[in-house]
């Protein structure tokens, strides 16, 4: 039943458009969808089966089935039914909330309505009711209810545009278009009533389509007309489900995919379940405990026995016999089971998903993560990894769109061998940040390009302006042959070649040209190298105004310019390149662009401006420029047309893709080379400097880009992946035998960078990449010194090869990372531990597929280095607390039995061991695990007077922050040792608990009323003393207080334990009845609870000082250092308490972790004063230098104004070199009459201060 509901067909698409009755509906699935897992019949198993999935839950279930066996069990079945009831009953809950929300979510969407064309009119339905070969008629702005094959549109050329912002997250719109045959059938023009189809819509047709997958872009299909014609389909006439239909008044389309076997539903698979490290750790340490379970039950059930043959003669209530000896020894061991079964902690789970949900809370709230740019939060989308953002090693990012800003600015272009653009000379460009242009921001849209190209030359000879005739008429002499010689066209001057250049740049691209208020046009495109490219001709004056599906419109220097558009090949990440091929006054002309690499290899020979543009790239490379090479040919109309016919024969091949992929391989050859464009995108804010802290935090970081090397070096330079110290080691041979030698000569390097402590990187190309993995022992010595590398860069590797990179490093059992923002990221993300998606330029295909989302690279930094390094703290400290606590609590249960004669007898109330995990003592523990910090670097400023101070500190601590990231990465807290060392606590305060509650009790001695402490004096002594110590543990362990923290540990905590040790007082027939009452009146309950409190935490305390001052970490330096501060500013005066404190340790001889911050602020206060007593003795001089000028001089640090001068002029400024290279301004003003005289003082003006500062007359 479960299954039906999603049923998928993975058959060929054979079926009847306009079909009436139930032709098509036996085959595929209907459009209902169902996203919800369960409904009321199947919630209850199905989900009950889900919980036991997890290994702990079944060991639980395990405990409560035995327990309810009398004969075994020493316990009330509900101690150990009530807490898994409670645990799965928590996460049935919240299953349960969840999949409501699904229902609702599907009722809404099944319950949408569309309209169907039946019987030439026009019926309203709903989107369930929809099948495969229905005719659907589709409004602008609305969506799609199925995947629809768009048979004709409101343009006579079929043509209408979508927006997939739902499927990938790209906002711009794409052109879809009927055939022509299905157009010229289905389509009527405005004149008619919309409700009056043609007649030929009640026609049946025959249609064909591949079978259903995944691949948004992937379809193949045909029609068969009743007249026997056969027309091929593609991804250019399917709309999926999901898209709207955008600038298009209406569509007439045919449904192809229904349900489940639409693209939207084959791309919805259940995200993949991560585990982090910790929780692997935790899960084998489990099956540890549980071994020493069975050991201790196999140890007490072989001391039962070996008591009961001891003593059996001696007790003639005890029965025994060779048939039931056996039995007896099997029953001791599951009851001592059942008993000792509190090791494992039955909330943990439970616990720390509650935890991790509120850690992915305030993730998604941290305001210091907001992207105002995007207008975006950081989104957790998992939270089953939080604790492993504390242990990364190694990230790999994504170049464009992640550590730049994928906002292009056009500055360069090479039209022949003249470069044009920024005066034509290439300015270096050390660090390509993002500048602030003269463009104004369009706040709604992130802008994908600016353009402040300048050329007075370029534009000279587009305008035909007469001054730069010279330049326009230079000769060229280029002439472009068709193959079969039987097409030519002669580009004699530069204007002529200028003009295909600008051509090539407003018609070859896939964007759309979107018309605003004042026939402004907005482009939008795949990417924004492509709008860049077409928004630069337009500025330069070849505006491309829109397409249809066979023709485009320009206006080209204000007229109005058609051209046929013929075929239009797309841009991928395998082709590189990007072609069309129009029909321009007679001349079949193909257009393309392309990485140099693809374009250069498919030019003709001797191409007479090749070695200039290659010169001029490797220089754009050098400054981090992004370079694409233009070029064209020439078809003969023969040529055109044998081209057509073979694409045409294709259609009923099997592999037509393929084979078309190749007919259109071979058309885009013998290439002639127009120029190239040059583009720069600016690093993001922070990129440098979140780089260099996550270096600093022995974080790896490797580089994964398309560009060549050159440009590759030169952004990992600005960003600081490559520092000025570090050597640089490069790969970029395709020969094997020379690889190896650079092989061999790098690691020369490498090993002499090691002696000598040096940093290092690596640069590979992709192509040497290839070479160095499929080959066994390169692969090991290439990955030996990659790994050794503080950086890396891979350049011109394919999506592929990302994924392949980031699964080379995580077979080597390291925590990896992958950052980006685009769909080649996605196999990356998806390969590594973690990954993130970043809010981009180019859809959202990278945050649909990621474990997180940030809206810009900077934001890794608090991610990792706090969120990170936090939750890593919180949940191994929580983990290592619950097995302590469940320990000390077990221990009394093992002791017990050796004074009960080994007979499997609780110590321990039922009901009190049911609510220990439950109530007592996880809520503060969860607390802690939510809010603690182990420090933070922002200071609260407290003394306004003191702001500057506090901002500066702030500053220092962030930069000291990444040297904490080593606790995670180390895994210095969840270790085995440290499980050791809080297991082994909690049983040495176990056996305190027990043998000092036990010490300290004289059962013969009696009270007022007459009672004695009996054994249930003993139990409940003990269980309150295990209450405090657990509770008073984790107070003395916290180091961040809230009021929650307060509230769960004094309320939740121990409040509801003594409000239940009054009410359980009253419970008949338990430990607990009448024992309260004699225990609140006995002094020796409060002496053992201080007691043993004293001893435990005075050796705590102990412990904890030793190691702070011997075995102190990074962490509590820190700690310590914001203590002094706090109090210094607490104090007031604090540059005098400052300089006291230093002046003190310098006497001692001491210098510690913060002095050089105060050293800093006293250095800058002498500065201060340095400046101060330059400007007094300014004063001095100008007082008596310009006396007889000037009335007296009124000096300041302002603009303020002499009020003793009557007559006012121009202000007069000195200029005073101060500290640091600083400039102060003096300013003064004189009257007219001694401003004339002033200026009547020859160079004897001229200051006589040792600076020679000029005083000068603006």
């Amino acid at each position: 039943m479960f299954k039906s509901d999603r049923q998928k067909s993975d058959k060929e698409r054979i079926f009847t458009i306009n079909a009436s009755g139930k032709a098509n509906n036996e085959v595929f699935p209907t459009n209902f969808i169902k996203t919800s897992k369960y409904n009321i019949v199947t919630f209850l198993p199905l989900s009950l089966l889900g919980q036991f999935r997890r290994y702990a839950n079944i060991y639980f279930l395990f405990i409560a089935i035995i327990q309810s066996f009398p004969i075994i069990s020493p316990l009330n079945p509900i101690s150990a039914i009530a807490p898994l009831v409670f645990v799965l009953g928590l996460s049935m809950i919240r299953e349960a909330m969840e999949d409501i929300s699904r229902h609702k979510s599907d009722n809404e969407v099944n319950a949408m309505e569309c309209t169907k064309i039946i019987n030439n009119k026009q019926v309203k339905t709903t989107w369930a009711d929809v099948k495969v070969g229905d005719l659907l008629y589709i409004s602008e702005n609305e969506m799609f209810p199925a995947d629809i094959i768009v048979l004709s549109s409101q343009f006579e050329s079929g043509v209408c545009y979508i927006e997939t912002s739902s499927l990938d997250g790209e906002k711009n719109l794409k052109p879809k278009s009927a055939i022509k045959e299905t157009q010229t059938i289905f389509g009527f023009n405005e004149t008619q009533s919309q409700n009056q189809m043609s007649q030929n819509n009640n026609q049946q047709f025959k249609a064909q389509g591949n079978p259903p997958s995944p691949a948004l872009g992937d379809f193949e299909g045909s029609i068969h007309f009743p007249n026997g014609t056969k027309k091929v389909l593609n991804g250019k006439q399917l709309l999926l489900r999901g898209a709207f239909l955008r600038n298009t008044k209406f569509i007439v389309g045919v449904i192809v995919y229904t349900g489940e076997d639409t693209k939207i539903m084959r791309n919805a698979e259940p995200s993949r379940i991560k585990q982090s490290t910790i929780e692997s750790t935790m899960n084998k340490l489990i099956l540890g405990i549980l071994g020493v379970q069975i050991i201790a039950c196999a140890l007490s059930a072989i001391l039962s026995s070996w008591w009961l043959h001891k003593s059996f003669s001696k007790h003639i209530y005890i029965i025994i016999t060779e048939q039931n000896y056996t039995l007896l020894s099997a029953i001791a061991f599951f009851s001592f089971f059942l008993l000792y079964n509190t090791m494992i902690p039955i909330s943990l789970v439970v616990s720390m998903e509650f935890v991790k949900v509120f850690q992915c809370y305030f993730i998604n709230k941290d305001q210091d993560m907001y992207s105002q740019k995007r207008d975006k939060y950081a989104k957790a989308q998992t939270s089953t990894i939080n604790e492993e953002l504390g242990q990364v090693e190694y990230v790999f990012s994504d170049k464009t769109g992640t550590l730049t800003c994928n906002q292009m600015e056009f500055k360069y272009c090479i039209i022949g061998d003249i470069l044009y653009g920024q005066n034509e000379k290439i300015n270096n460009l050390p660090s390509p940040k993002q500048n602030n242009h003269n463009v104004q921001e369009d706040t709604s849209q992130f802008k994908h390009s600016v353009f402040n190209f300048q050329d007075n030359t370029l534009t000279g000879i587009i305008q035909d302006k007469p001054e730069y005739q010279n330049q326009s008429e230079q000769p060229r002499k280029l002439i472009i042959q068709s193959n079969d010689k039987n097409a030519t066209l002669e580009i004699k001057t530069q204007k002529e070649l200028v003009h295909e250049y600008l051509m090539l740049l407003s018609s070859a691209h896939e964007c759309i040209a979107q018309k605003g208020k004042n026939s402004q046009i907005n482009y939008q495109g795949p990417s924004p190298d492509e709008i860049t490219l077409v928004d630069a001709a337009m500025n330069l004056g070849y505006r491309f105004e829109g397409q249809s599906a066979n023709e485009q419109e320009f206006t080209i220097r204000g007229k109005q310019k058609k051209v046929e558009l013929l075929s239009q090949f797309e841009f991928d990440s395998n082709r590189k390149r990007m072609s069309v091929i129009i029909k321009d006054n007679g001349i079949y002309k193909l257009y393309i662009k392309g990485a140099d690499s693809i374009i250069k290899a498919r030019l003709k020979p001797d191409q007479p401006f090749l070695e200039f543009i290659q010169n001029k790239l490797s220089e754009f490379s050098t400054i981090g420029l992004r370079t694409l090479l233009m070029a064209m040919k020439i078809l003969s109309e023969q040529e055109y047309l044998a081209f057509e016919r073979q694409k045409d024969a294709l259609a009923s091949s099997d592999k037509r893709e393929q084979e078309k992929e190749e007919l259109v391989n071979n058309l885009e050859k013998d290439l002639y080379l127009l120029g190239a464009t040059a583009v720069e995108d600016k690093l993001q804010d922070d990129v440098p400097e979140t780089i260099a802290d996550l270096l600093k935090a022995n974080i790896k970081v490797w580089m994964l880009t398309g560009d060549k090397l050159e440009t590759a070096e030169n952004i990992a330079k600005s960003c600081r992946l490559i520092q000025n110290d570090f050597m640089v080691m490069k790969y970029s041979e395709t020969d094997l035998n020379k690889l190896r030698v650079q092989l061999s000569e790098n690691k020369l390097t490498y090993q002499a960078c090691i002696k000598e402590k040096k940093k290092k990187s690596i640069l590979v190309e992709g192509e040497s990449l290839v070479i160095l993995t499929n080959n066994q022992q390169l692969k090991r010595e290439f990955t030996k010194m990659a790994m050794g590398c503080d950086s890396v860069v891979c350049c011109r590797v394919t999506p592929k090869q990302k994924a392949e990179v980031v699964h080379l490093v995580k077979d080597l059992n390291k925590i990896t990372l992958a950052i980006g923002d685009g769909a080649n990221d996605v196999n990356m993300i998806q390969e590594a531990h973690i990954g993130i998606g970043l809010y981009g330029n180019e859809g959202m295909r990278a945050v649909q597929s990621s474990d997180y989302a940030l809206g810009e690279f900077r934001f890794l930094w608090k991610l990792l280095l706090i969120h990170g390094n936090w939750s890593y703290i919180r949940i191994s400290e929580m983990i290592l607390y619950f097995f302590y606590k469940n320990m000390i609590f077990t221990v009394p249960q093992f002791l017990y039995s050796f004074y009960s004669a080994y007979s499997a007898q609780t110590y321990f109330d039922d009901w009190y061991i049911t609510f220990y995990n439950l109530f007592f003592t996880s809520l503060p523990l969860i607390a802690r695990a939510t809010l603690d910090r182990s420090v933070y670097y922002k200071m609260n400023v407290r003394n306004e007077e003191y702001s500057d101070i506090y901002q500066k500190s702030t500053q220092y601590l962030k930069g000291k922050f990444p040297l904490l990231y080593s606790v995670g990465q180390k895994q210095t807290i969840f270790t085995l040792p440290n499980f050791i060392f809080w297991w082994g606590q909690g049983f040495i305060h176990g056996l305190l608990v027990y043998f000092i509650s036990y010490a300290c009790f004289d059962t013969e001695l009696v009270n007022l009323n007459g009672q004695n402490a009996g054994f249930a004096t003993l139990s409940i002594t003990a269980y309150t003393a295990i209450i405090f110590i657990v509770d008073i543990k984790i107070a003395i362990y916290t180091k961040f207080w809230t009021f929650i923290n307060i509230i769960t540990l004094l309320l939740f905590s121990i409040g509801i334990y003594i409000a239940y040790f009054f009410i359980s007082h009253y419970f008949k027939g338990t430990y607990s009845e009448f024992t309260p009452i004699y225990l609140i009146q006995s002094p020796n309950f409060y002496l053992i609870i201080a007691l043993l409190n004293a001893i435990i935490f005075i050796f705590d305390l102990v412990i904890n000082a030793i190691i702070h001052e011997f075995y102190s970490t990074e962490t509590d330096k820190i700690i310590k250092w914001r203590r002094e501060f706090k109090q210094l500013a607490r104090e007031g005066n604090v540059l005098q308490k400052i300089e006291m404190l230093q002046q003190g340790k310098r006497e001692n001889g001491q210098r510690d972790w913060g002095d050089s911050f105060f050293e800093q602020i006293l250095e800058e206060r002498l500065k201060s004063d340095r400046d101060q007593n330059i400007v007094e003795e300014q004063r001095a001089i100008l007082d008596s230098k310009f006396q007889p000028y000037a009335s007296p001089v009124n000096l300041n640090n302002s603009d303020q104004t002499n009020r003793q001068c009557q007559q006012r002029i121009e202000l007069q400024q000195i200029q005073l070199p101060l500290q640091n290279n600083n400039i102060k301004t003096i300013n003064y003003q004189m009257s007219q009459k001694q401003q004339q005289n002033f200026k009547n003082v020859n160079e004897d003006s001229r200051i006589n201060h040792p600076q020679q500062q000029r005083i000068y007359v603006r």
